[in-house]
């Protein structure tokens, strides 16, 4: 299993750091979420589902891969329009990113 962030879509409200501190972390200057491991071990993976779920955002895509199989996501791999608008919408209102929520 593999985890990413969308960078871009990062709402910064920590939760997947909450729920998961050593696998997720957020950037300093900005607090957009990161994957701090390159792959999560067997134990941590009904966490990391758990994380992906709670993104407020759904910038979290779990990748599931099986031997000799092609990856799968397990989330939406995309936003829906409606989200995305939201985002842009959000982004023109606050351009830093940070909604000051901890």
């Amino acid at each position: 299993m593999r985890v990413v962030v969308d960078q871009d879509l990062c709402g910064t409200s920590g939760q997947c750091v909450l729920t998961l501190p050593g696998t997720f972390c957020q950037r300093e200057p900005d607090g957009v979420a990161e994957v701090c491991v390159a792959t999560v071990p067997q134990a941590l993976h009904a966490a990391v589902r758990l994380a992906a779920s709670q993104c407020p955002v759904a910038a979290i895509r779990v990748i599931e891969s099986d031997a000799g199989d092609d990856e799968r996501a397990s989330a939406d791999p995309a936003p829906s329009p409606e989200e995305v608008e939201r985002h842009a919408a959000r982004d023109q209102r606050n351009p830093g990113g940070h909604d000051g929520t901890v």
